[in-house]
């Protein structure tokens, strides 16, 4: 039916095939309907129309409709006039709530087409006169029929529908949608999947219980940090005397709250640990000074204080970032394994993070998993793509949900971003899509030009070593190296310029990044990416 009225009527007219409508009265009773066509045209209107195939028939006594098929069977159906009628309503009533048709008394119509019965002798009903049906005898010039029905009889208070009449009827029925996606649930669907995919990591640490000391390698997200922590709270529980330890000291104090409980169990930065044991074995230490303290001083201290008092060594040493570690400090805490023959000591690295250190003899010279992390378990698939593109050690797998698209925030000058971020992120927790606790704003340059927001949409911040439930991380790039947060804010992006710092920042996120800066800030960092993708 809708090819014969596509092919036979003039190229003016539009029509529509099964619109469903919905609607509910002062009482709040609600109507559900269909109109299986709506015929329009600029001067003459609209025309609602509802098609009842087969041998149609009404019985006498309770007024029920029907329709009988070729073999016979009968199947009751509803009255196509009353149908088409409360389509016609409906819709004209959606129209006049329209600014472009308000107030307008649009020319409409109704009727019904009965393809398989014959025209009968008299009206079928009250409601249903024979000029408003058309029946398989008018399917040949069901085009002069529509055009007839549409035309005849006039009222002085109806007006044409007009070109703002079909584009009001246009936008009503076949208009397009997109609607934006919930951050929230696509935030809370995501991290429960990149969070199993993270637990089935733990199997790896299985298989290398008959090896005293070895390098495990892996790539941003690969889940070393997770399987660090497992390995010391399993050494821990065994009763062995266990080190946990990395470069970063907000790293350090994460790694604090995730093992706290275990007895035996010492977590701590290197530099802090190196400090801390000097003290205990009452090993003097020289006042703060330049460079040379973190690099030489503090870890003579520490090869001192281990040498003078054993009893401070450990059974079993874990470094997590070890790529962060310059080959003196690794020498240093291997000294501190107190049974060099039952001893443990595990390195966890990323051979393309070299920020702080361009050493790695020594982490070469250990023996290699024989089972690289390849597998990105902490980012989305989309924020992988970015990252990939900034790192140049073993191929990295992404196995984590799609996610949501790397966001950009685009602004004038590089000073405006965090005005940007502010007004982003309001919108964010105002519809109830994130928390405060799982943002970070970082920051691309050195901690020396950042001038720290009292709050970030009226929100309390935290530094990355004092991390709050309820608080917005603000930090540097380079201060949150090693840790992450769901939903991630990249500002001062034109003090990225390194590849593996880049590689850092934009691998921070779980599930939703956004790059705030210019457009050109914007353009680089994410240029390479763009190409693949076109």
């Amino acid at each position: 039916m809708f090819e014969s009225i596509r092919d036979k009527l003039p190229g003016d007219f539009n029509c529509y095939y099964s619109r469903s409508w919905h609607e509910a009265d002062h009482d709040g009773v609600e109507f559900d309907g269909e109109a299986d066509f709506i015929v329009a045209h600029a001067q003459h209107g609209l025309l609602f129309l509802e098609v009842k195939g087969g041998r149609v028939s009404c019985r006498e006594y309770d007024g029920q409709w029907l329709s009988e098929d070729r073999d016979g069977f009968r199947f009751r159906i509803k009255n196509p006039l009353s149908q088409a009628r409360s389509s016609k309503h409906h819709f004209l009533k959606r129209l006049n709530a329209s600014k472009a048709l308000r107030g307008r008394f649009i020319r409409a119509r109704h009727g019904a087409i009965l393809p398989g019965s014959v025209r009968y002798g008299r009206a079928l009903a009250p409601d249903a006169p024979l000029e408003i049906i058309a029946f398989g005898d008018d399917m040949a010039t069901l085009d002069r029929w529509i055009v007839h029905r549409m035309t005849e009889g006039s009222d002085q208070r109806e007006s044409p529908l007009g070109p703002d009449g079909l584009r009001a009827l246009e936008e009503l029925l076949a208009s397009h949608f997109e609607l934006k996606a919930h951050i929230g649930i696509s935030l809370a669907n995501d991290a429960k999947t990149i969070e199993q995919l993270t637990a089935e990591q733990a199997w790896i640490l299985d298989s290398l219980a008959d090896n005293m000391e070895m390098a495990i390698s892996g790539g941003a997200g690969s889940g070393k940090t997770v399987l660090a922590v497992e390995k010391a709270i399993r050494s821990a529980a065994e009763g062995r005397r266990t080190l946990l330890t990395c470069y970063n000291a907000p790293l350090a104090a994460h790694l604090r709250t995730v093992c706290q409980g275990y007895d035996g169990l010492v977590v701590a930065s290197f530099h802090a640990l190196c400090r801390n044991l000097a003290q205990k074995a009452g090993v003097e230490l020289p006042p703060d000074g330049d460079q040379s303290m973190f690099d030489h001083l503090l870890p003579e201290a520490f090869v001192e204080a281990i040498s003078n008092h054993p009893n401070l060594g450990f059974d079993t040493i874990i470094i997590d970032e070890g790529q962060d570690f310059r080959d003196s400090w690794l020498n240093a805490l291997r000294m501190a394994i107190r049974d060099p023959e039952t001893g443990g000591f595990y390195v966890f690295y990323d051979d393309n993070q070299r920020l702080f250190s361009p050493e790695k003899g020594f982490i070469d010279a250990l023996p290699a998993s024989s089972i690289a992390l390849t597998r990105n378990l902490r980012n989305t698939r989309r924020i992988h793509a970015l990252m990939a593109k900034w790192y140049q050690g073993r191929r990295s797998i992404p196995a984590g949900p799609e996610g949501e698209p790397v966001g950009n925030l685009v602004c004038r000058k590089g000073e405006m971003a965090l005005s940007r971020v502010n007004e982003r992120i309001a919108q964010l927790l105002r519809s109830g899509q994130v928390a405060p606790g799982q943002i970070a704003v970082l920051w691309g340059t050195g901690s020396a030009s950042i001038t720290p927001p009292e709050k970030i949409a009226s929100n309390a911040i935290c530094r990355a070593d004092d991390i709050r439930s309820d608080h917005i991380v603000f930090d540097t790039v380079r201060r949150f190296k090693g840790l992450s947060r769901p939903c991630v804010f990249l500002v001062g992006i034109e003090g990225l310029t390194d590849p593996e710092l880049i590689y850092v920042a934009t691998s921070r996120a779980n599930v939703l990044l956004n790059i705030v800066g210019t457009a050109e800030d914007i353009a680089r960092l994410m240029q390479e990416v763009e190409t693949s993708e076109q």
